[in-house]
C-alpha cells in the first residue's frame, strides 16, 4: 500500500531534516567566504585582504540565520548555547589544556623554523609581536575577533559537525564529519598559503576534540579567541615557502 504524501512527510526524521538546512546553511557560508575573499584579494591589493574578507564573512553568517529561524526550531539552534552546569569545570580544564598544548605547539614551531629554515619566517620578527594589541596599533579587525571567534565555532561545531553528522546518520561518521569541517575551515584561510591552511585544519581538529568532550561553545569561543590572538602576535600567518 502506498503511503500518501502527509504520511511520508511524518515518516522524515525530524532532526535528519533539520541538519539538512544546517548543513546547506554552513557549505553556503563556507563557499561564499572563499569567493568574497577571492575578489576581494584581487580589487583590494593595496590593503589587507583577511579584514575585508572578514567583515564579508560575517554579513554572510549572520544572513544565514533568515532562513535557519524560518525552517528550524529555535531549540535545535539555542541548546548549544546552553551552558552545562555539571560539566563547566570539565570544560574549562579541557580548554585550559588545549591552550598550553596548541599554545606550546605554535611557540616550538616558531622557535624550530627559525632555527632552521629562518627564512621561512623572514616578515615575523620580533618572536613575540605584542605591538599589535597596544592602542593606537590594534585594529578593528582584532576588536571584532570575539564576535568572529564565536560565529565560527558555532559554524563548524554546531551547522557543521551536529548538522552533517547527523545528516549522515549514525555516531560512527563523526570522524567524516569533522574531516570535512576542517578542510572547509582550513579553505577559508588559503590567501595565507599552504602553511596557515595546514595549522587551521588542526586547529578545527583540536576545537571539535574540545566541542565532542564538553558540549560547550562558550569554552570553545574563549580558547579560539586566545589560540587566534597567540597565532597572529607569532605572526605565524607569515610563514612562506617563497625564499
Amino acid at each position: 500500500m502506498e503511503l500518501n504524501k502527509e504520511e511520508t512527510i511524518s515518516t522524515i526524521n525530524p532532526k535528519k531534516q533539520y541538519s539538512e538546512y544546517l548543513i546547506i546553511a554552513y557549505l553556503t557560508y563556507m563557499s561564499l567566504y572563499i569567493i568574497f575573499n577571492s575578489a576581494a584579494e584581487f580589487l583590494y591589493k593595496a590593503n589587507p585582504v583577511y579584514r575585508f574578507g572578514n567583515y564579508i564573512g560575517l554579513v554572510l553568517a549572520i544572513g544565514t540565520l533568515v532562513p535557519l529561524v524560518r525552517k528550524v526550531p529555535t531549540d535545535f539552534l539555542i541548546k548549544p548555547l546552553k551552558v552545562n552546569k555539571a560539566k563547566i569545570w570539565n570544560a574549562i580544564t579541557r580548554g585550559f589544556f588545549i591552550c598550553l598544548i596548541f599554545g606550546g605547539l605554535m611557540i616550538i614551531l616558531k622557535f624550530v623554523i627559525l632555527q632552521t629554515v629562518p627564512a621561512m619566517m623572514k616578515r615575523c620578527h620580533p618572536f613575540f609581536y605584542f605591538d599589535r594589541l597596544m592602542p593606537g596599533r590594534i585594529t578593528s579587525n582584532t576588536m571584532l575577533y570575539p564576535l568572529t571567534a564565536f560565529w565560527q565555532e558555532y559554524c563548524m561545531n554546531v551547522m557543521g559537525y551536529d548538522g552533517m553528522r547527523t545528516l549522515l546518520v549514525g555516531n560512527h561518521r563523526k570522524h567524516k564529519s569533522v574531516s570535512v569541517v576542517a578542510l572547509f575551515f582550513g579553505a577559508m584561510h588559503y590567501t595565507y598559503g599552504f602553511p596557515m591552511i595546514a595549522l587551521t585544519i588542526l586547529f578545527v581538529l583540536f576545537m571539535n576534540y574540545i566541542y565532542r568532550r564538553t558540549k560547550n561553545l562558550w569554552v570553545c569561543m574563549l580558547v579560539h579567541i586566545f589560540l587566534g590572538q597567540l597565532l597572529f602576535t607569532l605572526q605565524l600567518q607569515k610563514i612562506t615557502f617563497a625564499f
